[in-house]
């Protein structure tokens, strides 16, 4: 089931699969294609957000960002254009913090 909203006079119809594509308006009449209503509503959606879609460098899918998030369909973690399987940014991260530590000590406690 889906909504499409008559472009005339502003009346929101459901079609359902057993409707034809093409219909009428039962409020104003106008000719109303179901094809032509999708591709409006996808165009619009494109706009609304900007008109960019991310992909995930690893598969291809559809991300929502590029940036800290876990790809859905592949599991990686994005960070920017660079990925990561499995525990590699907690691996990274532990390593980053040790070396901090470190010449944290050797610069002014030690």
């Amino acid at each position: 089931m889906l909504v499409v909203k008559c472009p005339q006079c502003g009346k929101k119809i459901v079609w359902d699969d057993f409707q034809p594509v093409a219909f009428a308006c039962p409020r104003c009449g106008e000719r109303l294609n179901l094809h032509t209503s999708l591709k409006k509503n996808i165009e619009q959606r494109e706009m609304s957000q900007q008109g960019t879609i991310r992909l995930c460098p690893h598969c291809e899918g559809i991300v929502s960002r590029r940036w800290f998030i876990r790809c859905p369909h592949c599991s990686y973690w994005l960070f920017g254009p660079v990925r990561f399987h499995g525990r590699w940014p907690f691996i990274m991260a532990l390593v980053a913090s040790y070396i901090a530590v470190t010449v944290y000590y050797v610069l002014y406690v030690h």
